[in-house]
């Protein structure tokens, strides 16, 4: 779990650094200061198991659309100010102070390749390929070298190559062990969550008899619901509830906030002992049931000992957390307001306990 996080040339951070992370950790401010990006940049150092990853961020966000071989042009909006010619820093400590560091850079491509005339030709006098670094505790732990290159089998297609370098030689000349990344997840607030991996993932919890856990972690919202299943309806998998009725019915329409509160449940609880970033958290959930949500999440957050960041715009999402770890016998909650400061046009961030939680709301100073 981290306790501190420091960013350095990602996105729109320079260099911001949080102190004082809790397990669970909401994130405000306005529009454009870099809530979603901060998410990201967490994302990109707990999802090393899939290093296409760098790439989809962009994507994602609508920012890369054609079809390119260019690394360059794909993942430049990932550096500051579109400053390519810099590294990305992520740094953290975690709960036990041991350090880790992922580092991104563009860098020229160390071999030639070769490309179908059907794709968008290169306009760069340079070819770039991603450097990717990952240490922890000052051992380098991943050495990647990202690009992209013609599919064999068809030339029109383009697909990931990856290069992967030496790490470093553990004690008396033997190789350190494989690194394993610990299980994490995004829940984004532009891109759908698939009922396809819903259902996957409660079926996990299915096959070893543990569904009731989920169950009982939902029924805080919902005290209705008995049972849960995944039924195939036209060769989909997708879960279904009885909630007294002559029929199962799809969470999906039981409304949006119950179906977005299954996804994120199932995604903490599938990332035991890892991370979960959501964004926008409150989308969908009416603020009359924020309470029961959090809840929900305190509830499943320790249960799987996964630590959960969330970004918000809602001051009745803040208040409402608040409330809840506040009659919990932990108050494991950090609220973390980004904001631009007018003189350097910084981001920096301003972390609220539950003292200063509290008396923000007393007092009804903005926050958010």
């Amino acid at each position: 779990m981290f306790k501190c996080i420091t960013v350095k040339n990602f996105r729109c951070f320079e260099e911001i650094k949080i102190d004082n992370i809790e397990r669970v950790n909401l994130i405000g401010g306005i529009n454009n200061v870099g809530k979603t990006s901060l998410l990201e940049a967490i994302y990109l150092l707990i999802s090393l198991n899939s290093i296409e990853i760098p790439l989809q961020l962009n994507f994602n966000r609508g920012v890369v659309q054609q079809q390119t071989f260019d690394v360059e042009e794909i993942c430049e909006w990932l550096f500051y100010e579109k400053r390519g010619n810099k590294i990305i820093k992520i740094k953290t400590v975690d709960e036990n102070d041991e350090e880790s560091e992922l580092k991104l850079s563009l860098d020229k491509a160390s071999s030639p390749r070769l490309f179908p005339l059907s794709l968008r030709s290169n306009s760069r006098k340079t070819l770039k390929d991603l450097k990717l670094e990952f240490k922890k505790a000052g051992q380098k732990i991943l050495g990647l070298t990202i690009f992209l290159t013609a599919d064999r089998e068809d030339q029109n297609e383009i697909r990931l190559g990856i290069q992967q370098e030496e790490v470093e030689a553990g004690e008396e000349g033997r190789e350190i062990e494989i690194f394993a990344f610990p299980p994490s997840a995004f829940i984004s607030s532009r891109l759908k969550v698939s009922p396809i991996e819903d259902a996957e993932k409660f079926s996990k919890f299915e096959a070893k008899n543990q569904q009731d856990e989920i169950i009982d972690i939902l029924k805080i919202v919902e005290p209705r619901l008995k049972r849960l299943a995944v039924l195939v309806t036209g060769g989909i998998p997708m879960i279904y509830g009885d909630v007294g009725g002559d029929y199962l019915i799809p969470v999906s329409l039981m409304g949006e906030g119950m179906g977005r509160l299954l996804s994120i449940i199932l995604s903490i609880l599938n990332a035991q002992g890892g991370t979960v970033l959501i964004d926008e958290i409150e989308n969908g959930i009416h603020y009359s049931v924020m309470e029961k949500v959090w809840q929900s999440i305190a509830i499943a957050t320790r249960k799987s000992h996964t630590q959960l960041f969330a970004t918000t715009h809602s001051y009745e999402c803040i208040g409402a957390a608040h409330e809840v770890f506040s009659h919990s016998e932990l108050y494991d909650f950090r609220y973390l307001r980004l904001e631009r400061e007018k003189e350097t046009n910084i981001i920096k961030s301003l972390v609220y306990d539950k003292d200063n939680i509290e008396t923000s709301l007393e007092l009804n100073l903005e926050m958010r």
